[in-house]
């Protein structure tokens, strides 16, 4: 007995340790989870196009994608596709395209919002309400997401309709009217469904808890961009990079053969490679032609959006000088080759087929150039040919005679020296590419700082213009949940200080 009471005594601490490096442990996983940013799934969404007037096939949306909704983020919404409008006596709020899996069937939807939450409330006989769920997001608003009517006799599925299933796509039918008097309507004004395309096709839908199939509706659709244009360019200049390379681009020599002081020429052509990408952003489609206008550039470059763009310039320059006979010099044009890379801020348009007003938003990303600049003429002094010896000059005073002014001649081996080095010039053979670019001409009128302008576009309608009304305060929200991230912060770093002490003690 009195053995056994001194074994526990001795394994006693060894368990106390044991314990507290459990809670340790314990409270640090809950730190990291608490302070590890979240975020959402991402999954591609899949449109219809004709492939010819018989096939047609999927391809994956640069604009659109589904995000696993996550109650914690309070601006995830702001970029939701909106499916109508939920109306009681109380609220008014938009709904939101959504969809859940059920028994293995991926099932569209619309959200309600419940408290400062939202659940799916999917188009499905049992008419469940999901809290997990994928909503359809529009990063940016730079896709054109609109509600085309369809009936049955339209031949099809529309071309950019979005699909939800194997072979079904977004679908609505505006929900009947409520009330007493028959003409109001309480909750969603439309039935979210799915676009059946079998046979002739039908809007399927689910109405007072029962499914309901209709000949004509409407279909989600996404008409994407042509193109793109940039512009108002403004670089972060406290983020930038310049760095700089001299470089030999081309040389020769300038001789003189004859037996007369005469004009000696070159020609020297040289190429450089100009580089410049814009980076890329989300939500918009890489590869798309776009158009970049400049400060102080009357043509604007086409480039690929998202895709590095690469030209070969050439220059071709004359350099020239007069020589006495039996003299050369060697002449080396150099250059600074820049590469610039900053953030930038800018403001891009989108344009589609169809549609004369575009949709611009400002947006951010980084710029990377590569350009030359500085050519500038260096030349060695005046050489005899024959012998690579140095030409000698000579200056003149008040107090001596004039040396003398023979000319050298290639009948005398010894240096005659010259007055004066000869004057060499150089001028532009053609166009010339090479100079400060843009950008960097334009960096005193940059921001002092690196915030971000609002990226609300300036030209979606009103209705897609206006923050989320779902019930989430965007700033108050934000701040409420900072506060109980904190609280639990503080309290985890409690039991972890009281791990630390109870380890000291042992």
């Amino acid at each position: 007995m009195l053995r056994n009471s001194r074994q526990s005594q001795q394994l006693q601490p060894k368990y106390k340790m044991q314990h507290c490096y459990t809670l340790l442990l314990t409270a640090t996983i809950l730190l990291v989870h608490l302070i590890a940013p979240s975020s959402a799934s991402v999954h591609p969404v899949l449109t219809y196009t004709n492939a010819s007037t018989q096939l047609g096939q999927l391809v994956t949306s640069s604009t659109l994608v589904w995000e696993t909704y996550d109650p914690k983020d309070t601006k995830q919404l702001q970029y939701a596709v909106e499916g109508g409008k939920y109306i009681t006596e109380d609220e008014h709020y938009p709904i939101y395209v959504c969809r859940v899996t059920i028994e293995g069937i991926t099932t569209s939807g619309h959200t309600e919002k419940i408290l400062q939450s939202h659940v799916c409330v999917a188009a499905h006989y049992k008419h469940g309400k999901y809290e997990q769920f994928d909503v359809l997001v529009n990063k940016g608003h730079l896709g054109k997401i609109m509600w085309k009517h369809w009936r049955k006799f339209n031949a099809g599925i529309p071309i950019g309709a979005i699909r939800i299933g194997e072979d079904d796509y977004i679908g609505r039918h505006k929900a009947p009217a409520s009330g007493e008097s028959g003409t109001e309507h309480w909750g969603a004004d439309y039935n979210l469904g799915r676009l059946d395309p079998l046979g002739l096709g039908k809007i399927k839908v689910i109405e007072n808890g029962r499914d309901k199939d209709y000949d004509e509706g409407e279909v989600l659709v996404e008409t994407e961009p042509f193109r793109y244009e940039l512009k108002d360019i403004k670089l972060d200049n406290i983020r930038l990079d310049m760095r700089e390379n001299i470089t030999d681009l081309a040389s020769s020599v300038l001789a003189n053969r004859g037996d007369m002081y005469v004009l000696v020429e070159s020609v020297m052509t040289y190429e450089f490679d100009y580089i410049q990408y814009w980076g890329s952003h989300e939500g918009v489609a890489r590869g798309l032609p776009t158009k970049v206008y400049e400060k102080d550039v009357k043509v604007p470059v086409e480039v690929k959006w998202g895709l590095k763009y690469v030209e070969k310039r050439s220059e071709t320059k004359s350099v020239h000088t007069k020589l006495w006979p039996g003299t050369a010099l060697n002449v080396t044009l150099k250059g600074n080759y820049v590469t610039l890379e900053a953030p930038y801020s800018a403001k891009l348009y989108a344009f589609y087929y169809g549609i004369e007003d575009s949709v611009s938003r400002k947006i951010s990303a980084e710029v990377r150039k590569s350009y030359l600049k500085d050519v500038k003429l260096e030349f060695s002094p005046v050489y005899w040919i024959e012998n690579g010896t140095f030409v000698p000059t000579t200056t003149t005073t008040s107090t001596t005679s004039t040396s003398t002014t023979t000319n050298p001649t290639t009948t005398s081996h010894e240096p005659v020296p010259m007055h004066e080095p000869p004057v060499v010039q150089v001028k532009n053979i053609g166009e010339t590419h090479s100079g400060p670019d843009s950008l960097e001409k334009s960096l005193h009128d940059s921001p002092m700082s690196n915030e971000i302008p609002s990226d609300v576009p300036e030209n979606l309608a009103a209705e897609q213009q206006k923050p989320t009304l779902a019930g989430i305060a965007v700033t108050g929200g934000g701040q409420q949940l900072q506060q109980q991230m904190w609280a639990q912060f503080v309290a985890l770093s409690a039991v972890t200080l009281w791990g630390l002490q109870a380890l000291r003690s042992i």
